[in-house]
């Protein structure tokens, strides 16, 4: 899963502009490269470095795009890659925030918006998480069919603003003008595209909480009893906001760790992202052969 604590000492968070304009986003990317990608990735927390290596056409820190809002926790890059990965034009977003680093739902969901505007029509969303399922050791790999998302987040919201206690104002039912979906054909690709890979992926539900702080035991067995296989803190408000653009999403999960209360061990953001650099290996194939499927 996803940081559970911001480092010690840091200032707080820049606001992202209370305005974004995806055409204007769109311009200064464009002043970097024309590259015109048909697949997005978001590479979660310590997989960034699954873009390293590749001979990106422009490699352009989120800090430079108006209204992106700027990562502020490790393993989280925060640049936009445009580039030729296993042979087809795609973007990477080389990390992501978060609703705990004190960015709005709206917020931390305009870099899919800018990924749609740059035209692709496939999102491939991943993250690191808790194993809640026994069948989701440390090291698995798994594919998102559905979620159970307790953020109390919605993307699109209202002109009146936030509402007292963290939740948003928002517009129609839960604040989304479509159900957050996970793309049944994708996830068939990427099925496929595991077994040509030769990694092992399992299919799960995922369960997705606000944080910092890790969940307690309570809570996830709370979510095993909803149905959740692994838990994380992100993805279901970025599955919201392309649902709402009838972007097609496929989402995998690294289980880098057992959740809280599934093992004896304390869990850290350390433990987290080095834990990453043993799903790498399953993960880069699973990537390229998905690319392919979908470009």
């Amino acid at each position: 899963m996803t940081a559970a604590r911001l480092p010690r000492g840091r200032p707080e968070p820049q606001r992202a502009p209370d305005a974004f304009d995806p055409d204007e986003a769109l311009h200064v990317v464009r002043r970097r490269t024309h590259a015109a990608p048909r697949v997005a990735l978001v590479l979660g927390s310590g997989l960034g470095v699954l873009a390293e290596g590749v001979a990106w056409e422009a490699s352009i820190p989120t800090a430079d795009i108006p209204g992106l809002p700027r990562s502020t926790v490790p393993g989280h890059s925060g640049r936009l890659l445009l580039g030729r990965w296993a042979g087809r034009t795609v973007v990477v977003a080389q990390g992501r925030s978060h609703g705990y680093e004190g960015y709005s739902a709206e917020q931390f969901t305009r870099v899919v918006r800018l990924l749609f505007a740059l035209g692709a029509r496939a999102l491939v969303l991943t993250n690191a998480a808790g194993g809640i399922a026994p069948r989701m050791a440390p090291g698995s790999l798994m594919l998102i069919e559905d979620q159970v998302n307790l953020q109390a987040l919605a993307p699109l919201r209202a002109p009146a603003g936030a509402l007292a206690g963290g939740l948003e104002r928002v517009e129609g039912a839960r604040g989304l003008t479509a159900r957050p979906t996970y793309a049944p054909d994708l996830l068939a690709k990427a099925m496929r595209a595991a077994t040509v890979a030769g990694v092992r992926a399992e299919r799960g539900v995922l369960g997705v909480m606000l944080g910092p702080s890790y969940e307690t035991p309570a809570e996830i067995r709370m979510l095993e009893r909803m149905g959740a296989a692994a838990v994380c803190m992100s993805t279901g408000a970025e599955t919201a906001m392309a649902s709402s653009l009838d972007f097609p999403v496929v989402g995998i999960s690294c289980v880098t760790n057992w959740a809280a209360g599934k093992s004896p061990r304390r869990l850290s953001h350390e433990e987290v992202t080095g834990a990453v650099a043993a799903t790498a290996p399953a993960l880069r194939p699973l990537l390229e052969r998905l690319i392919l499927a979908l470009a």
